[in-house]
């Protein structure tokens, strides 16, 4: 027995002994190489708009609305503010909005499409509170308004805004581009006439009253004016544009409306003069609200849309 044992651990001793030997001849070897990367980014100007689509939903005639609404398919959006995201790689510099709008005068038609879901938009800046119609178009009146008193000849209509309603009247003679227009100071509304009578010596600034301006043509059958909507000291500055004596364009925001480059109250939702550039990566919010006249069918209106142009530093 004692020879056996003696012949074990004789064995385990030289194992031992090697094991020892090869770990003392492993070493680690480290070694690391580098490549330089380069990429060129391509000159694209592109911006995001979320949400894709805004739906209200109820409005009742003559409301005003912003804040959240639930969606047909139960989804709840904030259609009170949009974000344009500077996706493309040129700093933004101008942005600027057009709405569609009826082809024809919707009110009387009893046909819930011929009206302009974005006809009811109106934009303002961030947080400011401070909202303006984008590009509202209304159509001379087709019914005769038997408590509105104008010249002989001359047409008429209302700038619908929502709960209050101004009336228009513009000399047709010519092709209404050179002539006059006159804007009531008063608003109509359900419990008061506004301004209505339009006849020569009703001119002025106070209650009741109307505002004259002279057409600066665009072209042989538009003329637009720079206007001041509302009674005195509750104005808002705008430009107008008459198109073939029957159409009236309510604009602030649309720099590519009819004589946008000669009126002097629209302006630019975003100015890199006053806004700075806005850069890749980085975006802006504006806050939407909708005034949905008196007198728009039932219904779902005709789907509109708000368009976003923007302007960057290389197409300056």
């Amino acid at each position: 027995m004692k020879g056996k044992i003696l012949a074990l651990g004789a064995f385990s001793l030289v194992v031992l002994i090697v094991l020892t030997a090869n770990l003392n001849l492993t070493e680690a070897v480290e070694n690391s190489t580098q490549i330089n990367i380069s990429v060129q980014v391509a000159t694209r100007t592109m911006v995001d708009i979320t949400p894709q689509e805004i739906v209200w939903t109820g409005i009742e005639p003559g409301e005003e609305a912003n804040g959240s609404k639930t969606t047909d398919n139960g989804n709840v959006n904030r259609p009170g503010s949009i974000q344009i995201e500077n996706v493309g790689s040129t700093n933004i510099t101008k942005i600027w909005f057009n709405t569609t709008y009826p082809s024809a005068r919707p009110f009387g038609t009893g046909e819930n499409g011929s009206y302009d879901s974005a006809n009811y938009v109106l934009i303002s800046k961030y947080n400011q509170n401070d909202f303006w119609w984008v590009n509202r178009v209304d159509y001379n009146e087709s019914q005769e308004l038997v408590y509105l008193h104008t010249l002989s000849g001359w047409y008429y209509g209302r700038i619908r805004n929502g709960s209050t309603e101004y009336f228009w009247a513009v000399d047709t003679s010519g092709d209404c581009n050179t002539t006059t227009i006159r804007i009531g100071n008063t608003p109509h509304t359900l419990t008061q006439d506004g301004t209505t009578d339009f006849t020569d010596g009703n001119q002025g600034t106070g209650t009741n009253q109307y505002r004259q301006y002279t057409l600066s043509a665009v072209d042989n059958y538009t003329g637009v004016a720079t206007v001041s909507i509302g009674e005195s000291g509750q104005t808002r500055d705008y430009c107008l544009a008459v198109t073939n004596c029957s159409r009236v364009m309510l604009y602030k925001w649309n720099k590519d409306a009819p004589g946008a480059d000669t009126c002097t109250n629209d302006i630019y939702f975003w100015d890199n003069t006053t806004d700075g550039d806005l850069t890749p990566g980085n975006s802006t919010i504006a806050d939407l609200i909708i005034r949905v006249p008196y007198g728009v069918y039932q219904g779902y209106s005709s789907q509109g849309v708000l368009t976003a142009i923007v302007q960057s530093e290389e197409s300056t």
